[in-house]
C-alpha cells in the first residue's frame, strides 16, 4: 500500500517532485564537495608540510651574518633538533625573460637557492625531493600559472654582458613560499650554477632555519631567539603559520561553499514545507476518510513522509555522484599547488554528508507533519487542516477601495488572506538574492583599491618598497632626495619597520613588527580609537590586540635587547600582513635598524599612474614600485579569481533555484485554485483578469523578497565574511563595491522571474486542459 501510495503521488506531483530532488541535489553536491574539500586540503598542506620537513622557526634575513653565531646559539638551546642556514641569491625582474617574454614588474621577489641537505627541500609536483642539473631550473608553479610556462622552454638571466641561460625542467612546490600572499618564490638551481650566478649577483638574502624536537614549543623559542643578538632583519615565519598561509586561499572557498550550502539547503526546506502543506490541503478529505476508517496517524505521516524520503535518498545519491565526477573542479588549486593526498575519508566523509542532508530533509518532513496530531476526523473532512478556527481574518472591502483597479485590488486581497503560503515563497526569493549578491560583494571587494586597508596600509597611488640589506638607508636617501624633487608628486612619505617584542599579560615576549613614519600623511581606518599623534602612544593591529588582551588607553610594553619602554594604545586597525600582528607608531621607540622600509606616493591630479610607474621603476631599481590596484591583484589575485568563479556559478545557482521555484509554486497554486477561477470565469472575469490578479501577487512578492534579500547581504554579510576574516586580522569587513552592485542585481533577478512567471502563467491558462476546466 505504501509504495502504491508513494508511486501514485510522485506520478501525480511530477513536476514539484522533480524540483525538490533538483534542489536536494544541489545541496547534496555542494556540502560534499566542501567536505571533500576540507579532507583534501587538510591531508594536502600535511602531506607537503612533511615531505617538504619544513622547519618550526624560519627567522629570514637580509644583510651579513655570521654562520659560527647561530650554530653556538643553536647548540646551546636543548629544544633544537636541527638548524641550516640557506642562502638565496635576490634577481630583479628586470634581469629576467621567461623565453622571449621579460618578467613583469610586481610584488614578487625572485629568488635562487639550491636543494637543502637536511630539511626544507624544493619538491616536485609528486611530492618527491627535487633535484636539477647543471643548466636546468626548476619553476614555482605560481609563475607557470602567471606565464603559462612549459616544459623545456627557458629561463634566461642577464646582468650587464654576463648571460645565464637554463632549461626549464619541473615546476617546484615550496612549503614556505607557494601562497600569493607570500611575496617571494624560490627557484631551485644546481650547486655549479648557483655557485656561477654568485659570481655576478653578489647580494644574498638569509633563511635561518631550525627543526625543533618539540614543534609545540615554537613561541617559546621564537622569543628566545628575538631577545638573542642573532640576525633578525626579515619577518619571523612559524610552522603554525606555514599551514595557514597554505590554506587561506582554498579555505575561504570553502568557507562560501558551506555558506552556500547552508542558503540551498534553506531554500530547500522551504520548498518542501510549501510542497507539503499543498498536498496535505489537496488530500484533507482522503486523511479524514483514513482516520474514520481508524488507520493510526503514524501510518498516515509515514505515506507523507515516504515520498519525500524517496525524493530526499534520489537527490543526495545524485549529489554523491556529482561529487564524485566533477568534486575535482573544487580542488583542482589544491592538486596544483599541494599535490593529491587520497584516503579513505576521501571518499566516506562526503558520503556521511550526504546522508546526513537526506536525514534533515526526512526529519524536517516529520515536524511538518505535526499539526496532525491535534487534528480530528472530523475536522479533516471538513477541510480545516490549515484553516483553523482560530484564524484572524483581515477584512478588505471592494466598495472602500474603489480607486484600485479590481484585478490589482483582488490579487492584494489572495495574497493577504494566503500571507503564510506567499510568506514561504517571499523568503525563497529572498534567499536566492542573498545566494547571487553575496559572493558578488565579496568579489567586488577583493578587487577593490580600497582593499588595501585591509593589508595595513593607507590609500595611495604608488607603493616602493626598498629591501637592500645593509645598504637599505643608503637607498632610501637616494630615492626619498628624488622624490622631494619631483612636481608631480603631491604627497609621501617614508615608512620603516623594524622587529621589536612586547610583553603579554603573562609577562612573556611576543614579537611586533611596528611600522613607523607620517601616519596622517595616508591615514588607516581605525576600528576603534584613533591614529598615534605623539611619541609614546602607538595603535594594534586587532590580532594584536587580542593576543595580548589590550584596550584604548591601556599601556603596552616594548622590548628589545633588555631595554623597556611604555607606550600607551590609542588605536585598533586591520591588517592581515605578516600574520595580522603589526603596529604603528611615528617613531621608534629604540635606535633599530629598519627591516624595510615603503615609501607611499600620491600623484597630483590627471598625472598618468602607469607612466609615472615606468619612470620611478627605471629610477629607483632595484626597490620595487607597484600602483596600489596592482599591489592588491598580485597579493590576493588569486583568490580573487577563485572567488568570481563561484560568484557566476552561485549566479547561475540562484536564478535557477528562483525560477524552479516559481515555477513549482504556480503549478500549486494552479491546482489548489482551479475552483476559484471556474468561479471567476463563471461571474465574467476573463482569463487575461486572473492572470493579472496573479501577477500582482507576484509582483508583491519578488519585490518583498529581493529587497529582503538586498538588505540582508548588506547587513548580515559583512558579519558572516568578518568572522573568517577575524582570523587573519579582519575583524570588520565591509563591502567595498559599487553602490550599483546592490541595486543592479537583485533588479536583474526581479525581471526575469516576473517575465518567467508572466510566461508561465499565460503557458498555463492558454493550454487545453486548463481552458476547459475554466470554461
Amino acid at each position: 500500500m505504501r509504495l502504491a501510495f508513494i508511486k501514485k503521488d510522485l506520478t501525480r506531483h511530477r513536476l514539484i517532485s522533480i524540483g525538490l530532488t533538483i534542489c536536494i541535489m544541489m545541496t547534496s553536491f555542494l556540502a560534499a564537495s566542501a567536505a571533500q574539500m576540507i579532507v583534501q586540503l587538510n591531508g594536502s598542506i600535511s602531506n607537503l608540510l612533511h615531505s617538504a620537513k619544513a622547519p618550526d622557526f624560519v627567522q629570514m634575513h637580509d644583510g651579513d651574518l655570521n654562520e659560527k653565531d647561530i650554530e653556538a646559539f643553536s647548540n646551546k638551546q636543548s629544544m633544537v633538533k636541527a638548524h641550516q642556514i640557506v642562502p638565496m641569491i635576490p634577481i630583479e625582474h628586470a634581469n629576467i625573460r621567461f623565453g622571449h617574454e621579460p618578467a613583469k614588474a610586481g610584488v614578487m621577489d625572485h629568488l635562487f637557492v639550491k636543494q637543502n641537505r637536511n630539511f626544507d627541500f624544493i619538491l616536485n609536483e609528486q611530492n618527491e625531493k627535487l633535484t636539477v642539473n647543471k643548466g636546468e631550473v626548476a619553476v614555482p608553479i605560481y609563475f607557470q600559472q602567471k606565464y603559462q610556462l612549459n616544459i623545456g622552454e627557458t629561463l634566461l638571466i642577464e646582468k650587464g654582458a654576463n648571460q645565464f641561460t637554463f632549461r626549464i625542467k619541473a615546476f617546484l612546490r615550496d612549503a614556505q613560499m607557494n601562497p600569493s600572499l607570500v611575496s617571494s618564490k624560490r627557484f631551485l638551481l644546481h650547486n655549479e650554477d648557483w655557485d656561477a650566478i654568485n659570481q655576478v649577483f653578489h647580494h644574498k638574502e638569509y633563511l635561518i632555519e631550525f627543526l625543533l624536537h618539540d614543534a609545540t614549543q615554537t613561541d617559546t623559542f621564537q622569543a628566545i631567539y628575538q631577545s638573542s643578538q642573532l640576525p633578525q632583519q626579515g619577518p619571523a615565519v612559524t610552522l603554525p603559520l606555514l599551514r595557514m598561509l597554505n590554506a587561506l586561499t582554498d579555505g575561504m572557498v570553502i568557507a562560501i561553499l558551506l555558506l552556500v550550502c547552508l542558503l540551498l539547503i534553506s531554500i530547500a526546506l522551504l520548498s518542501l514545507h510549501l510542497a507539503m502543506t499543498a498536498s496535505i490541503e489537496e488530500d484533507e478529505r482522503e486523511i479524514g476518510i483514513l482516520k474514520v476508517l481508524g488507520i493510526p496517524l503514524t501510518r498516515i505521516k509515514q505515506l507523507y513522509v515516504g515520498k519525500y524520503a524517496v525524493l530526499a535518498c534520489a537527490g543526495c545519491i545524485a549529489g554523491y555522484v556529482l561529487t564524485l565526477i566533477f568534486g575535482d573542479m573544487f580542488t583542482t588549486n589544491i592538486h596544483r599547488y599541494m599535490g593529491n593526498q587520497p584516503s579513505f575519508a576521501h571518499w566516506l566523509i562526503p558520503l556521511f554528508v550526504s546522508i546526513a542532508t537526506a536525514m534533515i530533509v526526512i526529519s524536517c518532513s516529520y515536524a511538518i507533519l505535526r499539526k496532525f496530531g491535534q487534528l480530528s476526523a472530523a475536522q479533516a473532512l471538513q477541510g480545516v487542516i490549515n484553516s483553523p478556527n482560530h484564524k484572524k481574518k483581515i477584512p478588505m472591502h471592494l466598495k472602500k477601495s474603489r480607486f484600485i483597479p479590481i484585478n490589482i485590488w483582488l490579487g492584494l486581497k489572495d495574497l493577504i488572506s494566503r500571507k503564510k503560503l506567499y510568506t514561504t515563497i517571499t523568503c525563497i526569493i529572498a534567499l536566492c538574492t542573498f545566494l547571487m549578491l553575496m559572493p558578488i560583494q565579496l568579489w567586488h571587494t577583493l578587487q577593490s583599491p580600497d582593499f588595501i586597508t585591509y593589508l595595513g596600509s593607507g590609500k595611495s597611488d604608488l607603493r616602493m618598497d626598498i629591501r637592500q640589506g645593509n645598504h637599505l638607508a643608503k637607498n632610501t636617501n637616494e630615492i626619498e632626495s628624488m622624490i622631494r624633487q619631483d612636481q608631480s608628486i603631491q604627497t609621501a612619505a617614508i615608512y620603516k619597520t623594524t622587529s621589536l617584542q612586547v610583553k603579554s599579560k603573562e609577562n612573556t615576549l611576543e614579537t611586533l613588527y611596528l611600522e613607523t613614519g607620517e601616519l596622517s600623511a595616508f591615514p588607516l581606518n581605525y576600528l576603534k580609537g584613533r591614529q598615534p599623534v605623539k611619541n609614546e602612544e602607538i595603535a594594534l593591529s586587532v590580532l594584536n590586540a587580542d593576543s595580548l588582551q589590550k584596550k584604548i588607553g591601556e599601556r603596552i610594553t616594548l622590548v628589545t635587547n633588555g631595554h623597556e619602554i611604555q607606550r600607551t594604545v590609542t588605536g585598533i586597525y586591520q591588517d592581515v600582513t605578516n600574520g595580522g600582528k603589526t603596529a604603528k607608531a611615528i617613531s621608534q621607540p629604540f635606535p633599530q635598524t629598519a627591516l624595510w622600509q615603503t615609501i607611499q606616493i600620491q600623484l597630483k591630479p590627471g598625472v598618468n599612474i602607469a607612466e609615472k610607474k615606468t619612470i620611478f621603476e627605471k629610477k629607483v631599481s632595484p626597490a620595487k614600485v607597484t600602483d596600489m590596484k596592482e599591489y592588491v591583484h598580485q597579493t590576493i589575485g588569486s583568490t580573487a579569481a577563485i572567488v568570481k568563479v563561484i560568484a557566476f556559478f552561485a549566479a547561475l545557482a540562484a536564478f535557477g533555484t528562483a525560477s524552479l521555484m516559481l515555477f513549482m509554486f504556480l503549478h500549486m497554486l494552479k491546482a489548489k485554485d482551479s475552483s476559484r477561477n471556474h468561479m471567476l470565469r463563471t461571474i465574467g472575469f476573463s482569463i487575461t483578469d486572473i492572470t493579472a490578479q496573479y501577477i500582482t501577487s507576484f509582483i508583491v512578492v519578488l519585490c518583498f523578497g529581493a529587497f529582503i534579500g538586498a538588505i540582508a547581504v548588506n547587513t548580515i554579510g559583512p558579519a558572516l565574511m568578518s568572522i573568517g576574516g577575524a582570523t587573519l586580522g579582519a575583524s570588520s569587513l565591509q563591502w567595498l563595491s559599487p553602490q550599483w552592485v546592490s541595486v543592479v542585481y537583485p533588479v536583474t533577478l526581479f525581471i526575469v522571474n516576473l517575465a518567467l512567471t508572466t510566461w508561465l502563467l499565460k503557458a498555463f491558462f492558454s493550454s487545453q486542459t486548463t481552458r476547459h476546466t475554466l470554461l
